[in-house]
C-alpha cells in the first residue's frame, strides 16, 4: 500500500511523505504505483524548477519507493504547487482506495 501523509502548519503544508508500493499488479505493471510515482516526480521537478532547492526553501528526499518534501521557508508559489500534489494524490486515493491511503495532519 501507498501511504501519504500530509502535515500542515497554519494552513500550509510543511511536509509531504509518499511511500510504500500499491502492489495492484506484477513489478513492471502496476499503474498505480507508475501513476504516483509519476505524480511525485513532477511535483519534485516543478519545485526544483521554482529554486526550491536554489533557493533553500526546503528539502526533497526522492528514491524508490519515497518521496519526502520538507518545507522550511513558505511561499505562495510553493503552497500552490503542494496543494495541486495534495488534489492529484487525493484524486488516486479516491479511485484506488484499497492500494493508497492519505493520512493528514496538523503540526
Amino acid at each position: 500500500m501507498i501511504k501519504a501523509v500530509i502535515k500542515k502548519h497554519n494552513q500550509s503544508i510543511v511536509q509531504v511523505t509518499v511511500s510504500g508500493h500499491a502492489q495492484s499488479a506484477e513489478y513492471g505493471k502496476d499503474l498505480v504505483c507508475a501513476g504516483v510515482s509519476t505524480i511525485c516526480v513532477g511535483i519534485a521537478n516543478t519545485l526544483v524548477q521554482y529554486q526550491f532547492l536554489l533557493q533553500h526553501l526546503g528539502t526533497i528526499d526522492l528514491k524508490e519507493g519515497l518521496i519526502d518534501i520538507k518545507v522550511h521557508q513558505d511561499n505562495e508559489q510553493i503552497q500552490v504547487v503542494l496543494g495541486t500534489f495534495e488534489v492529484m494524490l487525493k484524486t488516486v486515493e479516491e479511485s484506488y482506495s484499497k492500494y493508497m491511503k492519505i493520512e493528514k495532519m496538523e503540526v
